[in-house]
């Protein structure tokens, strides 16, 4: 299993300190960097800073398309694939396509192979039918937020679509983000850590929970614990009291919050059966560089 270190606009970092941030991650062992991306360039501009001054892999998980086009994804991730000396990986999610996503995805990687000769393209995924299109025509499987269970389920699906395909399973790659969020201040950090899942695990007032990312948590057991947290923000329970309220049980099955010593172990455990598993750092108390070094060393794959 491979270790890479992911890193989003949430840190507020300078250029010098993105450079640092990269070759302190090649000296510590990880072996790519990732950022996902709305719909601006910097996020590519970055990974060419951190591929600069590292040689490391870079990428980019995800970019939506219901953000760029696929013109304009494939032009600016060319530039970037040249830039980093052809070590930079694309992955792609649905965004906001709520129409055919299935269909969508499927024209997108056939449109991006034309455009993109030698570049890796990974689909970002959730449910069954996405995870077998990665299977069946994509480089890899870009997960978010699974439990160490749900990983294994995801792989299932994505090999059943590879063998569907006449492909090797061992061609496409099961990435995920495992948030990390690292501080001395453990109440800190878990009130932080809560309110990152609230933001994809809850579902908006009026949405449908059996799509998206409400269907995922409750794939892996979650729904009724969902369902009591957003029957309180109905009520008018604040972000913060929804955060407090939020089940350990839960938290713990998806990511990492806490000081330091525990956060390596947890990670690995979490990483299970994963071909790239990334340290997603979350900040807490401070999103300076010395908050992204106490996560990152924490969880450094070189002890």
């Amino acid at each position: 299993m491979e270790i890479g270190l992911g890193v989003d606009s949430r840190f507020a970092l300078s250029h010098d300190d993105q450079r640092a941030i990269a070759r302190e991650a090649a000296a510590l062992g990880y072996t790519s960097l990732w950022t996902p991306i709305a719909n601006t360039r910097e996020p590519f501009d970055i990974c060419a800073t951190w591929n600069r001054s590292s040689g490391l892999e870079t990428g980019i998980a995800v970019a939506p398309l219901s953000a760029w086009s696929i013109d304009d994804v494939a032009s600016i991730a060319k530039e970037t694939f040249e830039r980093c000396e052809r070590r930079f990986t694309l992955g792609i999610g649905t965004g906001r396509v709520s129409a055919a996503p299935i269909r969508v995805m499927h024209q997108a990687i056939d449109a991006l192979r034309v455009r993109l000769p030698g570049v890796a393209v990974y689909l970002g995924a959730l449910g069954p039918q996405m995870l077998r299109l990665a299977g069946e025509q994509y480089d890899g499987a870009a997960l978010n937020w699974c439990s160490a269970e749900h990983v294994r389920w995801s792989r299932g699906r994505v090999e059943g679509g590879a063998r569907a395909a006449g492909r090797d399973p061992a061609d496409v790659r099961i990435h995920e983000y495992i948030r990390i969020c690292v501080d001395d201040d453990e109440e800190a950090a878990r009130l932080a850590f809560a309110k990152m899942v609230m933001t994809y695990a809850l579902a908006g007032p009026g949405a449908d929970k059996t799509k998206g990312y409400r269907a995922h948590f409750a794939r892996m057991g979650f729904d009724d614990m969902l369902t009591e947290l957003e029957s309180r923000r109905a009520s008018g329970a604040s972000e913060d009291e929804l955060a407090r309220l939020f089940p350990d049980e839960l938290l713990r099955r998806v990511g990492y919050w806490g000081r330091p010593a525990a956060a390596r172990e947890t990670f690995l455990r979490l990483a299970e059966g994963l071909d790239i598993a990334v340290v997603r750092l979350v900040p807490a108390r401070r999103n300076d560089l010395a908050a992204a070094r106490l996560a990152m060393t924490a969880c450094a794959p070189k002890l």
